[in-house]
C-alpha cells in the first residue's frame, strides 16, 4: 500500500489542487508571524515566513491555532553572504548541507504546509539559469529527506519569459511557483499560461497595495504612499483578479500581516506598532470569512501642509513654521485621537537595517487634527506622518513627503 504524502499538489481534469491529509486545501494566508490568533479568528488558514528565524515557536503557535505554515528557507543574501557566487558549486553544496538539519528538524511538524525555497533570489545577482539550477538542487535535496511536503520558490514578475524554454524545465523539483505580485497581478497570467510560461501550480506569495517601486515619485524621488482606503480598494481589485483563475491557482499570502519598515513604517503594515488594526485587516477578514468587523477602522480622506494646501511636491523653507491638517472620519461615530511623526526619508534601509527616528522635537504639538511643526533646519527630504486611532483598537495612517530647502 503506497504512502500518501501529508501535503501534495494533484492534477485532476486539467486543474491543480493542493491536498492536505487527503482533503482539498485552498490557501487563505497572511505573510508574517505576528497576530497569528487574528489570522485564525478572521478566517485565514495559513501563514508564510521568509526564514527559519523563531521557526519552532511560530510552527507550534500556528498548530495550536489550527493554522499551517509555508516555512521559508533563506537562499542568497544575507544568510549566504553579500557576494555569494553561485558558480562555486562547492559553496552551494556546503549551504545545502547546512539546510539538511533544518529539514530533518521540522519535516514532521503538524503545522508544516510546504517549504519556501528562497525569496526573489534572482534579485540578488547571478545568472538566472544558474539560480534555477541551484533552487532545484535544494528542492531535490529536500525531497530526499521529506517527500511529504511540496517545495515552492517565490519569484517576482519582472523577468521576461524565455523565448523557447519554460522555467519549469529548469526546476522540475519545484512543485509550486510563488509570485510576489502587487500592481502587476494581471501580468502573472502570461508567466503561467504562455507557451513558455510555468504551466503548473502556483500561488501568490506576496500581494497587497502598490509597491513603492511601482509608484509615482516626487521630483526628488520619494515615492508617494496611498491612503489606507486607497490601499484597501486596490486589495479588493487584486483579490477579484487572482480568484478569476480556477486552473492552477492554489491561494495566496497577503503582505504584510504585522508591522514592518519598508520605505515607511506604514506602507505595507496592516497593523500599527501597538497592534491596532487597519481597514486592510478588516477587508481580509471579510474576504476570508464573509464576515464584516463589528467596528470599522477610521478613514483618512486627505492630508495637507498649509499654507497653500500643499500635498504634492512640497518644498518648505528650512527652520520655518508650518501647519498641517488631516481630514478623517469614523463610520461608527467613534471619537478619534491623533499622533504625528516627522522622519527623514528612508532609502538605504535594505543595506543598513537602520531606520530614521521620529524627529518629534520639530512638532509644536502632535495630538490634534491640525498641528504646527517646524521644517527641519538641515536641508533634505522628510515625511510627515499622521496616525488616527478610534477607541476600539483600529487605526488609519497617512503621510506627505516634503523637501526642506535652505534659503
Amino acid at each position: 500500500m503506497s504512502h500518501e504524502p501529508t501535503v501534495e499538489v494533484r492534477y485532476q481534469d486539467g486543474r491543480a489542487m493542493l491536498f492536505r491529509h487527503g482533503e482539498p486545501y485552498f490557501i487563505k494566508g497572511a505573510g508574517g508571524s505576528e497576530h497569528l490568533d487574528k489570522v485564525a479568528a478572521y478566517g485565514g488558514n495559513s501563514i508564510r515566513t521568509w526564514s527559519i528565524h523563531d521557526a519552532e515557536r511560530i510552527l507550534d503557535e500556528a498548530h495550536a491555532l489550527g493554522l499551517t505554515v509555508t516555512l521559508g528557507l533563506e537562499v542568497g543574501r544575507p544568510a549566504w553572504g553579500e557576494n555569494f557566487n553561485y558558480w562555486k558549486f562547492w559553496e552551494v553544496n556546503k549551504k545545502i548541507e547546512e539546510l539538511i538539519p533544518v529539514i530533518e528538524k521540522f519535516k514532521d511538524h503538524p503545522a508544516l504546509l510546504m517549504w519556501g525555497v528562497g525569496n526573489e533570489v534572482h534579485l540578488f545577482g547571478g545568472n538566472k539559469y544558474l539560480l534555477y539550477y541551484t533552487l532545484n538542487k535544494i528542492a531535490k535535496a529536500i525531497k530526499k529527506i521529506d517527500p511529504n511536503h511540496p517545495t515552492m520558490t517565490a519569484y517576482h514578475l519582472y523577468d521576461k519569459p524565455h523565448k523557447y524554454f519554460s522555467p519549469s524545465l529548469f526546476m522540475p523539483d519545484i512543485d509550486i511557483l510563488g509570485f510576489n505580485a502587487f500592481d502587476r497581478i494581471a501580468n502573472m497570467y502570461d508567466k503561467i499560461y504562455s507557451r513558455t510560461g510555468w504551466n503548473r501550480a502556483y500561488m501568490l506569495t506576496e500581494w497587497g497595495p502598490t509597491g513603492h517601486w511601482e509608484i509615482t515619485d516626487t521630483e526628488w524621488g520619494a515615492p508617494k504612499e496611498k491612503t489606507y482606503q486607497e490601499k484597501t480598494d486596490l486589495m479588493q481589485k487584486y483579490w477579484n483578479t487572482m480568484h478569476e483563475d480556477s486552473v492552477y491557482f492554489l491561494g495566496s499570502y497577503a503582505f504584510y500581516w504585522g508591522f514592518k519598515y519598508e520605505i515607511t513604517h506604514t506602507w505595507f503594515s496592516m497593523f500599527s506598532e501597538e497592534g491596532h488594526e487597519s481597514e486592510q485587516v478588516h477587508f481580509l477578514q471579510y474576504a476570508w470569512s464573509g464576515k464584516k468587523p463589528e467596528n470599522q477602522a477610521p478613514i483618512i480622506t486627505h492630508l495637507s501642509i498649509d499654507p497653500g494646501d500643499k500635498n504634492d511636491n512640497v518644498y518648505l523653507d528650512a527652520g520655518e513654521n508650518y501647519s498641517a491638517k488631516v481630514f478623517a472620519h469614523d463610520l461608527d461615530g467613534d471619537s478619534l485621537s491623533y499622533r504625528w511623526e516627522l522622519r527623514q526619508e528612508e532609502y538605504k534601509f535594505y543595506e543598513t537595517g537602520i531606520f530614521q527616528h521620529n524627529m518629534d522635537y520639530y512638532l509644536v504639538q502632535d495630538n490634534m487634527a491640525v498641528i504646527e511643526f517646524i521644517a527641519p533646519k538641515q536641508e533634505g527630504d522628510y515625511r510627515l506622518f499622521v496616525f488616527v486611532f478610534d477607541n476600539q483598537g483600529n487605526f488609519a495612517a497617512h503621510n506627505i513627503p516634503f523637501y526642506s530647502l535652505k534659503k
